[in-house]
């Protein structure tokens, strides 16, 4: 009977295992339950195979994540590959790769999408978002240039930025060369993308040619508060809370402490003087009354001085934080896209309500059952309904707001 106890020690820890892999709670009414719970495994399976490997010493969980996270490219779909034509080129140095309908409606310069990619500043290249970008040519018939700029920590602030702003400028001032309609020429990008996205559009407010627009899809847009109603949602997939502090320390300065995450999602990483100036922008009963219900704005913890001092010049700079912008007035026009189950949800809309204060035209979608990541799965096993939503969207307002 000796073996009997490590037996149970062993099953028991077994079925705690797939316990932990296989439950999740979703939200009455979600739609495409079940496909969330498969979705949600994969997710924790890759990050107990990262938090492994981490721990043996093969590498750190960056570059871990890089590699899981970015595969190669994957087999294409027949229209995909022989609808759209791509092509890897250089734009003033900056790696891109272009992408344009194998068979144009019309043989004259093309509306292009410049588009920035998400993965918090620190993940995702050219070839995870090689069938995002080759689905939205097919679906819209714009040309679409996908930006492979350059990553935290290695390379944090102002790097990224300056890498989506050079390739945009490069765009705008060699469209004919490059055959593109300078008068159509579009920003945007996801989470991060939409980051990069909006300070680039505020950098070329006064280009001439301007913008035609701005694509934000669920952008993070301000680092001044982690404690905004949708900061606080209990159910959040993909993207989680506690992690949103650490890719800003490593988009910031190239590095962070565990210190320094508890004190930021504690909001005790800004002085009360910086709180004040910028609470306006920042107001939470600006949002929708229904994401209000239930809330009540957490006490910020005691302020880590030394940290605020540290910070101060990053979470208050408008280019890492375009919502904390005095004006923005004279900005492209906007498609603006949150999600209800989303932690950066409140920074799009109080952007999208600046936008439109501002005078600017914007169209702004808030999806019930959308959540971080959504506009990428679109494919089968992992098709979530407000998936393709979200992409038929993006594309719908590509052609009624630029092919005009």
């Amino acid at each position: 009977m000796g073996f009997v106890k490590p037996v149970l020690i062993i099953s028991s820890a077994v079925t705690a295992c797939l316990a932990y892999l296989t439950y999740t709670s979703v939200p009455r009414g979600f739609r495409n339950p079940w496909k969330m719970r498969l979705f949600n495994i994969l997710l924790k399976v890759q990050q107990f195979v990262i938090c492994t490997e981490e721990a043996l010493g093969i590498d750190n969980w960056i570059n871990l994540n890089r590699r899981l996270a970015a595969p190669r490219l994957k087999k294409l779909e027949y229209a995909l590959t022989h609808s759209v034509k791509a092509r890897n080129e250089l734009y003033d140095g900056i790696p891109v790769r272009v992408y344009r309908p194998r068979n144009a409606s019309s043989p004259g310069p093309l509306p292009v999408w410049v588009y920035f990619h998400g993965g918090g500043w620190i993940f995702g290249n050219l070839d995870m978002y090689d069938a995002f970008c080759r689905r939205v040519v097919l679906e819209s018939g714009i040309a679409v240039v996908s930006v492979g700029y350059r990553l935290a920590p290695e390379h944090p602030y102002p790097a990224p930025l300056d890498d989506c702003h050079k390739v945009a400028q490069y765009v705008l001032k060699n469209a004919s060369q490059l055959r593109f309609d300078e008068s159509k020429v579009v920003v945007g990008g996801d989470s991060v993308g939409g980051n990069l996205a909006a300070a680039v559009a505020i950098r070329m407010i006064n280009s001439n040619p301007p913008l035609a627009a701005q694509i934000l899809i669920y952008p993070v847009l301000q680092s001044i508060t982690y404690q905004l109603p949708s900061y606080c949602l209990p159910w959040t997939p993909m993207l989680k809370r506690h992690r949103m502090p650490i890719y800003s320390l490593l988009y910031f300065m190239g590095s962070y402490k565990q210190a320094w995450v508890d004190a930021m999602l504690k909001n005790a990483h800004v002085t009360e003087k910086v709180r004040q100036r910028y609470s306006q922008y920042v107001d939470f009963r600006k949002l929708p009354e229904h994401y209000l219900q239930g809330y009540s704005e957490p006490k910020s913890g005691n302020v880590n001085e030394e940290l605020a001092f540290m910070l101060e010049p990053y979470v208050t700079n408008p280019e890492i934080n375009p919502l904390l912008n005095e004006s923005l007035v004279g900005a492209p026009p906007a498609l603006v896209m949150t999600c209800r189950y989303d932690v950066l949800r409140d920074d799009g809309i109080l952007y999208a309500l600046r936008l439109k204060e501002a005078g600017v035209r914007v169209e702004h979608l808030d999806y019930e059952h959308g959540f971080h990541g959504m506009v990428f799965l679109t494919e089968k096993p992992l098709r979530f309904d407000v998936g393709v939503e979200s992409l038929q969207d993006v594309c719908k307002f590509i052609r009624t707001h630029i092919f005009i």
